[in-house]
């Protein structure tokens, strides 16, 4: 619970500040493609403005130093007719027909200013003859702009892991109290459980006693059952305490055979299920083996299938599948029954979680079994979910790799 705490710290941190980074660093390169066409746009004006006949030294800084910057212009009539052709150089690469292309390419997108791949162009009209339209090269800008945004990423990539080096340092100081209050909770636990296993015994053990002297009692029969009731809570604490602690009994991970676990441990409900008139049925594919800790898997099927018969109605109905699907090793156990809201199906897996409709004391819960199960899964690197029909249904869903 803390590990997964601290990687949503390191998660929420991480993303933050990265967002806000990568934010500003879009700014940035808005800003100077803003700026590049700004200054290209207010050149070809300059020329615009001049018809194209006063030719103007229009310098730019281009790394460091002072260029001319090259332009051809076009003249046309009211009707679109190329009328004349001038500008201070040539473009080499650019023959007299593909600027007539232009022209007619320029014209027929009907706006003031754009770029055809990498050249600016400018329409300005002239009430004299129709207007004239400017072309200069804008690769240096459209260079310089891919130069930023190259280097913008890489600041953004060395930020972001920046930034996750920062937050799992962080993580470790912000979970530091949270750490501290979850192990005293645990020592609790475990000591307060280990604590009440001898007078449980005894109270067990003398109410034997005294219904062989005074025989079966209703007020006896409540304290057995109060006590049974609360040996399994403690039995659930001690196994929750393990299970957190680190420098405890470690699941033995080893190669079994899933579908038999499944058989050997649904199978011995089927008397329970006949007594109460509820319908049981297991279909489990054969030969699925898994790796991990048999018993521990046995116990995960147990908190299920138990979980199933208290929460299904009268005469409902139980179905544990265990199924392969790619790598994964699917086990569901499915009952009909009240079911659980859909805004609540991922807290029943929280310790001491019981939804009031459906998990009540009558039921003999106390919201530990699918906290268990949740741990014990998660420590084989699978999931546990829950899939329900509130009113009709509840599915749980093991995947084990």
């Amino acid at each position: 619970m803390i590990k997964r705490l601290q990687q949503k710290i390191v998660l929420i941190i991480t993303v933050l500040l990265t967002i806000s980074v990568f934010v500003l660093l879009f700014s940035i390169n808005v800003m100077s493609q803003s700026q590049s066409t700004m200054r290209l746009h207010d050149n070809l004006e300059k020329i615009a403005e001049q018809d194209g006949l006063i030719i103007e030294d229009i310098n730019r800084d281009i790394i460091g130093k002072k260029t001319e910057a090259g332009y051809l212009w076009i003249q046309v009539d009211h009707g679109g007719n190329m009328i004349n052709v001038g500008g201070n150089i040539k473009f080499e690469s650019i023959s007299a027909q593909q600027f007539v292309y232009m022209k007619d390419q320029v014209l027929s997108y009907n706006k003031e200013f754009g770029y055809i791949d990498d050249i600016a162009y400018l329409v300005m009209e002239k009430p004299l003859y129709g207007a004239i339209i400017v072309f200069t090269s804008a690769s240096s800008e459209i260079e310089q702009n891919k130069t930023l945004a190259i280097t913008t990423l890489i600041i953004g990539l060395a930020f972001v892991f920046l930034f996750f080096m920062l937050s799992v340092v962080l993580s470790f100081w912000l979970i530091k109290p949270v750490r501290e209050t979850f192990d005293k909770q645990k020592r609790f636990i475990s000591d307060a459980s280990h604590e009440l296993k001898t007078p449980l015994a005894v109270i067990s053990a003398n109410t034997d006693v005294l219904e062989a002297e005074i025989g079966e009692n209703k007020w006896l029969g409540y304290i057995r059952s109060e006590s049974v009731r609360m040996s399994e809570l403690v039995n659930e604490l001690l196994y929750l305490a393990r299970l957190d602690d680190r420098s405890g009994k470690k699941l033995v991970m080893a190669k079994f055979n899933l579908s038999d676990v499944v058989l050997q441990t649904s199978l011995p409900f089927e008397s329970r299920m006949f007594e109460e008139g509820k319908k049981f049925e297991v279909d489990a594919q054969e030969n699925i083996t898994c790796e991990g800790d048999e018993s521990a898997i046995k116990h995960v099927l147990t908190i299920l299938i138990d979980n199933a018969i208290k929460y299904s109605e009268e005469k409902g109905e139980i179905k544990v599948e265990l199924k392969l699907h790619g790598n994964k090793k699917i086990l569901s156990v499915y009952n009909t029954g009240i079911g659980i809201k859909k805004e609540k199906l991922n807290k029943v897996f929280e310790r001491f979680y019981r939804e009031d409709e459906a998990r009540n004391s009558s039921s003999g819960g106390y919201g530990l079994g699918l906290a268990i199960a949740s741990e014990i899964i998660a420590k084989h690197h699978g999931t546990i979910r829950c899939e329900s029909e509130y009113g009709k249904w509840v599915r749980f869903i093991v995947s084990l790799p």
